[in-house]
């Protein structure tokens, strides 16, 4: 019997190490399937996808989480940079022990802070109640504008490489079109808007080859977890965060059970199937009893890791590689816990997905392909309810079930590849 923990283990460290993340890397697995709209037909939605997988800094323990936005963590970075760099010798002094130049600053974090991807609120809606979220949603305010231009002209003309970068921010962050911003729409045929630029280099190509090849259950990547002769292992060894897999998931509070399961004619949603404290009844369960899985194998018709990049908003040697000066005060921006301590530099992402379980009798195996609703990531529906990008059930072989996407054109998210910014 594998447990919630081992099974998450297993997995995540399986498509880790098939895709090389070695030494200081950190792999997020998806714990969720996320992200269908990189399929997109809207080249908007699919740009609004892009954005929020780049942008997003992922949490260094659990499943992928957001912990921190990118780009509005590097802008505001910048201008403690500015602070240091106005006490260094030379440059501003001057200004940097008068209370105007602390001012400008102060104004100007105020605005970062409020600014906020996404469409400008609609007409109609109450924006007050709103405003605390969306105080810049939609573009620049006026009073960002003139923060800008006043923490400018207090520079003078001096730290080039500080002022052009925060230029460039601005830039992207605005609803006029520029190479440092794209548009990017909610849904398709949803209101259009500018965020900043990101990319995910080679997917539209990879997405075309995958949709282009025949749909006849071809594999591109397969894995049975566990390897023979490993169970016992995955149970008593802990996982470190970085390189193999993800931190113990105990040891984390945003893992959902890897199985999850509907009790038949009951509205309770039952997670963590085979954890040993835990039996869940399921009409037609021999003895009412579902308490083992052994293993699954996972088969993917596409697999990929794609390069995730910002935009040219972007300098990371303004960074210093996490060793950049800041002044007294700063937030936290590169430990381990900084709003900038990690980078996503891929995408790991899957395509018709297919997978087997392997329970421990026919009846458990009968009981699972009635009851599961998710099998790790991947969402499962019934046999005769097949939708796209959700697995459907294929039926049972003695004791293993399997669940099938084979036809589905809708990309899966993995997990997130991410480096140390230091």
């Amino acid at each position: 019997m594998l447990s919630d923990r081992a099974l998450w283990r297993l997995y995540a460290a399986a498509i880790a190490s098939h895709v090389g993340v070695t030494g200081s890397d950190v792999f997020s697995v998806a714990g969720v399937a996320t992200f269908s709209g990189l399929g997109s037909a809207d080249a908007q939605v699919c740009n609004w996808c892009t954005y929020q997988l780049g942008d997003s800094i992922p949490a260094a323990a659990g499943a992928y989480a957001p912990r921190s936005g990118l780009f509005a963590a590097y802008w505001l970075c910048l201008s403690y940079l500015v602070e240091s760099a106005a006490a260094q010798p030379g440059l501003l002094q001057a200004a940097a022990r008068s209370s105007g130049l602390q001012s400008d600053l102060a104004r100007y974090r105020h605005a970062v802070l409020a600014w906020r991807p996404g469409p400008a609120t609609p007409t109609g809606v109450n924006f007050a109640a709103n405003a605390a979220n969306d105080a810049m949603a939609g573009g620049v305010s006026a009073a960002a504008l003139d923060a800008h231009q006043a923490l400018l002209v207090r520079l003078g003309g001096r730290m080039l490489a500080l002022t052009t970068a925060l230029n460039r921010c601005l830039q992207a962050a605005q609803q006029e079109a520029s190479d440092l911003n794209m548009a990017a729409s909610l849904y398709a045929t949803g209101t259009v808007f500018r965020c900043p630029q990101y990319a995910i280099d080679g997917w539209l190509t990879g997405l075309a080859t995958w949709r282009a090849s025949p749909a006849s259950g071809a594999t591109a990547w397969s894995v049975s977890v566990p390897p023979q002769g490993l169970a016992a292992l995955a149970e008593a060894a802990p996982a470190a965060s970085q390189g193999a897999g993800p931190p113990d998931p105990t040891d984390a509070g945003n893992w959902p059970s890897f199985l999850d399961l509907h009790a038949s004619g009951d509205t309770v949603a039952a997670g963590a199937l085979n954890a040993a404290s835990l039996s869940t009844t399921v009409d037609g369960a021999a003895g009412g009893l579902l308490d083992e899985v052994n293993g699954l194998t996972l088969s993917l018709g596409g697999f990929g890791v794609f390069a995730l990049s910002p935009g040219n908003w972007f300098d990371a040697g303004l960074l210093g590689g996490g060793q950049a000066a800041l002044p007294a005060g700063a937030p936290d921006f590169f430990s381990a816990a900084g709003a900038l301590a990690l980078l996503p530099t891929g995408a790991v992402i899957g395509y018709q997905p297919r997978v087997t379980l392997r329970a421990g009798s026919p009846q458990q195996a009968q009981a699972l392909a009635t009851a599961l609703t998710r099998v790790g990531p991947f969402a499962v529906q019934g046999v005769s309810q097949d939708a796209p990008g959700v697995m459907a059930c294929r039926g049972c072989n003695d004791t293993e079930v399997s669940f099938d996407a084979s036809g589905s054109d809708v990309p899966v998210l993995l997990g997130v590849i991410s480096k140390p910014i230091s």
